[in-house]
């Protein structure tokens, strides 16, 4: 199944959101991995929850799109305003910030992207996997014209 929390994506719920995912599939008796996809800016929000997924080694795979700041925050200004600012971010290692609390990780380049989640999903526990790339983002679908 997927599941998309785009007005509340950016705010750092997706990765707990699979950790919940992922527990309440085991809850049901089916277990499987959950693969949560965040920005970098999103996902300082929740960077604390590595924790909760290691100590109970919860089958999650988290997807952590780098592009050093808040881009969808960078898109609407730049449309709106023609220029961004205060939308870049402090860049941390992910990589070490997620073997900090345990949890393997890997850096991969976005054509790579596919086998690392495929590596990622054969894994038991959690997992961090960290692209650097920027990405084209949508439109807003909530905002009148």
């Amino acid at each position: 199944q997927f599941h998309s929390a785009q007005g509340a994506g950016g705010l750092g719920y997706g990765f707990p959101a699979a950790i919940g995912g992922a527990v309440g599939l085991e809850t049901l008796g089916k277990p499987g991995r959950v693969l949560a996809v965040s920005g970098d800016g999103s996902s300082m929000y929740s960077i604390s929850e590595l924790a909760t997924a290691k100590q109970h080694n919860i089958p999650v795979t988290w997807l952590i799109v780098d592009d050093g700041g808040y881009g969808i925050l960078r898109e609407y200004m730049v449309g709106a305003f023609g220029k961004a600012t205060a939308t870049e971010l402090a860049r941390p290692d992910f990589v070490k910030l997620a073997e900090a609390f345990g949890v393997p990780a890997t850096r991969v380049a976005p054509e790579d992207v596919g086998d690392a989640l495929k590596a990622g999903f054969a894994a038991d526990g959690p997992n961090v996997v960290v692209v650097e790339t920027l990405l084209k983002m949508f439109g807003p679908t909530h905002v009148g014209d």
